[in-house]
């Protein structure tokens, strides 16, 4: 992936810079995640651009826990002491409620769908403007990700049906996102429970948690099934990273650079989707050879869950989110099933 991604980069440094653009030189930080993913999306971005400019707009990586929490580092990007940052829900949600939506419980079903929504024009636009607006104008969206596929871990299980989190009196760990924390105290659990990413570990150790729920390569790479033995494969949520852009910073770069950072974007959601998928195959076959209990809900158990998440969430949605936004949405994403729909049966004659 690194190989191909610097390729590109390569072959892209032939475009050509006006002598406006080559007369100037910026400097940018992009703030991203620390799963592989993550960087892999972060240095795609970063590679592109310096590439595309000749090294006239440097970008420079850091991790997020080096400049704080998610709010922290969106009031950091707001205020323009930072240029790019690639949060999740959580980093989005507190500014713009509108991004609750995605993580509607079951609304995708599956990856190709999840991918392609982003790439409705129509859709990625509004959403664009309506972020915009919700930030007071300080935020541009340049791209949506995949950031997980959200199952369950817990310490006690099987969990096959919700009415198993009130057997087994999970106490959950969920993100600071107030769609999550509604969902599983729906769905029963005994206790909701919010602690930062570095925490989890210890949280499940020490008993202040006994589940959590998240991508299969994040509960890998974080050591959780050290203390976790049972996996759940619920699929309930699907959550997408957010990339985003001061957008007095943006507008301020020679129109040859925001043609490169446009680029660098989609460059980077697609390395983002294509190692996420590979990161989360190859956790799932750890997990399985280090001898944890992989539960698939069936059909009808599926169901069980789907009966009480969808509705609790809608209800929740409803009063956050205009509903013009979430019908743009639905609308939108029977477009994009309509179209990826035809692109399967194109591929298949």
């Amino acid at each position: 992936m690194k190989h191909a991604a610097k390729l590109l980069c390569t072959l892209s440094a032939t475009a050509l810079i006006s002598p406006l653009a080559m007369a100037q030189s910026f400097e940018a930080t992009l703030a991203h995640p620390h799963q592989n993913y993550g960087v892999e999306a972060a240095e795609a971005f970063k590679n592109y651009i310096e590439a595309a400019t000749d090294g006239e707009l440097v970008i420079n990586l850091v991790r997020h826990g080096a400049l704080g929490g998610d709010r922290e580092i969106t009031d950091q990007l707001r205020l323009g002491e930072l240029e790019f940052n690639l949060p999740g829900a959580g980093g989005i949600a507190s500014i713009f409620p509108h991004a609750q939506v995605h993580s509607w419980p079951f609304l995708f079903t599956e990856r190709s769908v999840f991918w392609e929504l982003p790439q409705d024009p129509e859709y990625f636009q509004l959403t664009r403007d309506e972020l915009l607006e919700a930030s007071g104008g300080t935020m541009r969206l340049l791209a949506l990700m995949e950031n997980s596929i959200r199952h369950l871990y817990t310490t006690a299980g099987p969990i096959r049906v919700p009415s198993d989190l009130e057997e087994h009196a999970i106490k959950m760990r969920t993100q600071a996102v107030p769609l999550h924390q509604e969902l599983f105290e729906a769905l029963g659990a005994a206790q909701i429970v919010t602690v930062s990413a570095p925490e989890r570990y210890s949280a499940l150790q020490s008993g202040l948690i006994d589940g959590l729920e998240g991508g299969l390569s994040s509960a890998w790479d974080a050591g959780l099934m050290e203390v976790a033995d049972y996996v759940s494969l619920t699929g309930h949520m699907y959550e997408y990273l957010w990339l985003v852009s001061n957008n007095d910073f943006y507008e301020s770069l020679p129109e040859e650079f925001q043609q490169a950072v446009d680029e660098a974007a989609i460059i980077a959601s697609a390395t983002s989707n294509v190692v996420s998928f590979k990161d989360d195959n190859e956790a799932l076959e750890k997990m399985a050879e280090a001898g944890k209990e992989i539960y698939v809900p069936t059909a009808d158990e599926l169901s069980e869950w789907q009966d009480i998440a969808v509705p609790a969430a809608r209800d929740f949605i409803e009063e956050e989110v205009p509903e013009s936004y979430i019908q743009a949405t639905l609308d939108a994403l029977e477009r994009t099933r309509e179209r990826v729909a035809g692109i399967k049966n194109s591929e298949s004659e």
